[in-house]
């Protein structure tokens, strides 16, 4: 096991982590075209600045986890645009342009390789076992300090693949010896896209490895609504949330980022240990929260003379 992070001892202290914001309402926000195919993927490679400014803004919004763009630079992603072999170099490219933003913060700030997408679907299980496999062992070598564990896209027809998929992406990433994390999306209601229950996702991802939960999707309130029963269901386990700005149909941010940031306060208040930017979030939304959570900590550290 790799040595300790400084930004991962501050889960056992109890202070919260802010993780990055949706990566593509964020460029969008600033005016970024994202309309072909592997469109993240494609950016790296020709608009690597681009790229490095988006992580200095995460930075400087205030995260502490950066996710790199490493869910694009799969093979399978690639492949859309003819470059599945570029998947080593650009995923190099992705995680070497974070580690410069994380090395330039005036704080300690941690860089996430993401492994699996939800821009392709699953496909049969041994093929993607090794495809996870191998995607994981390029994150560690490329200089990753933490994976988040995605899996692929859920479809009607391979519902039980995408659990699968889920599986294997946070065994595969536990086999690197690095900190494990899952996203696991799930709705207001509590459910995934295959229509399994938050108790029994939470269950299973712990089950195969994951050292902390973090739920994707549901709004503030139906996050806050379901901490009970995540709680309840993974006993002892860091949990996270990662609040939706907007609508899953839209993808466009909905709610603005000091109505969004206040509400994302509140599943802190409600022990959530991390909170990340879901779906229509960007910097700014980041940013909004970064100021409420830090000027509490500095009450918390330099309270007033009574």
């Amino acid at each position: 096991m790799s040595a300790q992070h400084p930004i991962l001892s501050r889960l056992e202290t109890g202070r919260p982590l802010l993780a990055s914001a949706d990566a593509e309402a964020s460029l969008r926000a600033r005016g970024v075209t994202l309309k072909w195919p592997a469109a993240i993927g494609r950016l790296i490679r020709e608009h690597p600045g681009v790229v490095a400014e988006h992580y200095h803004q995460e930075v400087a919004a205030g995260v502490d986890v950066l996710c790199a763009f490493t869910a694009d630079t799969l093979p399978r992603v690639l492949s859309q645009i003819g470059m599945p072999f570029r998947a080593a170099a650009l995923t190099g490219c992705a995680v070497d342009l974070a580690l410069d933003a994380a090395d330039a913060a005036p704080r300690p700030v941690i860089v996430a390789g993401v492994l699996g997408t939800h821009s392709v679907a699953p496909t049969a299980a041994d093929r993607m076992a090794e495809e996870l496999a191998i995607h994981a062992t390029r994150l560690a070598a490329a200089g990753c300090e933490l994976i988040l564990a995605r899996g692929f896209a859920s479809t009607p027809s391979k519902s039980q693949l995408a659990k699968v998929a889920l599986r294997a992406a946070i065994i595969s990433a536990s086999a690197t010896q690095l900190p494990t994390w899952a996203l696991l999306d799930i709705d207001d209601n509590g459910f995934t896209p295959e229509g399994e229950s938050v108790e029994n996702i939470a269950f299973a991802a712990v089950e195969a490895g994951a050292q902390l939960l973090l739920f994707e999707g549901p709004s503030a309130d139906g996050g806050l609504a379901l901490l009970e029963r995540i709680y309840a269901a993974a006993p002892g386990v860091p949990i996270g949330v990662a609040p939706s700005a907007a609508t899953r149909s839209s993808g466009a941010s909905l709610e603005q980022p000091d109505v969004w940031a206040a509400s994302a306060k509140r599943l802190l208040d409600a022990g959530a240990r991390v909170i990340g930017g879901g779906i229509g979030t960007t910097s700014r939304h980041m940013t909004a929260l970064a100021t409420i959570v830090r000027g509490a900590e500095r009450q918390s550290l330099w309270p007033r003379a009574g």
